[in-house]
Parts: C-alpha cells; sequence; structure tokens
C-alpha cells in the first residue's frame, strides 16, 4: 500500500493496539486508527471496532483500558465488588478492599493495559498502587472509581 500505511496480520495488529493504549491516552476508535497511522498501519474503524471487543478492552471515563484474558485470573469486573474505598496520597493510591480479596484486586491493577502505576503491593484488605507521579495517582484512583461507579462499557459497541 506503499506510503499511506501497511497491512498486518490480525495477532501484530492486536498487539499493537493492547501497546498503544498502554502508552497513549486514546478514547475513541478514531483515536485508536490515527495511533495506528503514525504506526504506519493502515486499518478501517470497522476493524478496530472488532479488534477492541475481541481483546476485552474497555472504556473508563474517557479511555480504554483493556485486561488480557489469562483464563483462572479475576478481571475487572470485580473491582465494584471488592473496592470498598480508595485513596490518591501523592504518588500513591490506597485501596481499601473486602477481607481477604486485595491480592485478587492487586493481580487485577497489575494486568491492566494503559493503567498508569508502577506495580501493586497487597495485604489482607488493603493494596498500594504506587503511580510515578500525584496526577498519575490521581488518575488511576479516578479510573478505579469510575470502573466502580460502573462507568464502563465494551470498547467494541461503539462511541
Amino acid at each position: 500500500m506503499g506510503a499511506t500505511g501497511t497491512q498486518v496480520d490480525k495477532t501484530t495488529r492486536q498487539d499493537l493496539i493492547l501497546r498503544l493504549i498502554s502508552e497513549r491516552d486514546l478514547g475513541t476508535q478514531q483515536d485508536v486508527v490515527g495511533a495506528l497511522a503514525d504506526e504506519n498501519v493502515e486499518v478501517a474503524q470497522a476493524t478496530v471496532s472488532r479488534d477492541l471487543a475481541e481483546l476485552g478492552v474497555l472504556k473508563v471515563g474517557n479511555r480504554y483500558l483493556a485486561l488480557p484474558h489469562d483464563p483462572g485470573s479475576a478481571g475487572i469486573e470485580v473491582l465494584p465488588s471488592f473496592v470498598l474505598g480508595i485513596v490518591p496520597a501523592q504518588n500513591q493510591v490506597v485501596i481499601h478492599t473486602r477481607d481477604g480479596t486485595a491480592g485478587a484486586v492487586s493481580s487485577v491493577l497489575d494486568r491492566v493495559k494503559g493503567l498508569k502505576i508502577l506495580g501493586t503491593v497487597a495485604g489482607q484488605d488493603t493494596v498500594l498502587a504506587v503511580a510515578a507521579d500525584a496526577d498519575a495517582a490521581a488518575e488511576v484512583a479516578n479510573l478505579i472509581a469510575d470502573v466502580c461507579r460502573a462507568r464502563t462499557r465494551p470498547a467494541g459497541n461503539g462511541e
């Protein structure tokens, strides 16, 4: 296809989408199409829509987050049931959970692509998520709160 972009196989394209979501604030399918174009990959919006749905990407507030599907592991859908409170504190977020669920919450947060955390530490009923700075911690706290308020939807179902 020359200078306008190249076609790539589905697996490569979907891996690239996950990487771009983790590196950039993308919130619309057109943003994803544009980010792929920046990587010299030409793709239609309908293809991006199907990819986002297949990847399990969620739209949280105004950005996409992706949680890779790991059979037998808790998914992002457990957060509303497990999280009791969220408190940002400088570059950290303290997440209070139901007794015995901090490990599952920590595991979910560690696996979400696009969540700006460096890592987590879990106790029995508390997770400490560490971000690079106070702004990133506030964003993480807001995104977790949005998930817990069910302000999420599968990304492939339109904008």
